[in-house]
């Protein structure tokens, strides 16, 4: 297994996809601040209250608790999409598979690959945030650094449990387009708006006053600071269900 995962990190590390993922990860974040500055600017032009102002100073932890913008984590998802359905483009999964006790394992060594994978991407988005906000913005040490760097790993791993169902959909079911959709709605948090006018309503006419959307892995991610407990709990059930139901479902499938 660990020889399995070390090739995973190997060929996410040379595809293309994940590389131009993450260099405009690092832009997106690196322009952001720039970009509120213009809008400032911008507004102040065609304003006569005087009310917009632009503030001179942030805390780091504010800049660590907003590394999963939208745009990163639609990156980082279109990224783990293509990473996880490359193989199967290329036929080589069918030479390693055929190697293994079991074929689930390339499913498992695909999800442990995905750990560092959203790591790095965050991190990238913190890196560039920081550089972006320093030329414009006072940046403090303030005493909530250590909560927001617990919130950060919380984080990767709300993102990693998201990735457990693209890995069910993109490589169990072997269907790259719906892994696709899916990653374009839960990046864009367009999800919210399925649980509130599908999911909700249909469970409604079964229980009393049901809203599952603050248990939904994509919900508590776009959250700024999640709660410690809540975010463990939903993690830890969602890559419960969809890591071990992608293996199996692996399993039983014919490599192509």
């Amino acid at each position: 297994m660990g020889n399995l995962v070390r090739m995973d990190l190997y060929r996410m590390n040379k595809a293309k996809s994940f590389r131009v993922c993450l260099i405009l990860a690092f832009v997106f974040a690196l322009t952001a601040t720039p970009f509120e500055y213009l809008m400032v600017q911008v507004g102040k032009m065609f304003s006569t209250s005087g009310t917009l102002t632009f503030p001179t100073e942030i805390n780091l932890s504010t800049l660590i608790n907003r590394c999963a913008t939208p745009l990163t984590v639609l990156l980082a998802l279109l990224s783990i999409v293509n990473f996880y359905y490359a193989d199967m483009e290329a036929g080589y999964i069918k030479n390693i598979a055929g190697q293994m006790p079991k074929k689930g394992f390339t499913m498992v060594s695909r999800f442990i690959a995905s750990v560092p994978h959203n790591a790095v991407f965050l991190l990238v988005s913190v890196i560039g945030s920081i550089i972006g906000t320093v030329i414009f913005q006072k940046i403090i040490f303030d005493g909530a650094i250590l909560e927001s760097i617990v919130t950060f790993l919380l984080k990767i791993l709300l993102l990693t449990s998201v990735c457990s169902i693209l890995l069910l959909v993109t490589a169990a079911f072997r269907n790259k387009s719906f892994g696709m959709i899916l990653a374009v709605l839960i990046g864009l948090t367009l999800t919210s708006l399925l649980y509130t006018l599908v999911v909700n309503p249909g469970l409604n006419k079964i229980f009393t006053k049901v809203d599952i959307t603050p248990y939904m892995p994509d919900a508590v991610l776009a959250e700024e600071k999640p709660g410690v407990l809540r975010a463990i709990l939903v993690s830890a059930v969602t890559i419960g269900i969809f890591l071990p139901l992608s293996a199996r479902v692996f399993d039983r499938k014919d490599v192509k």
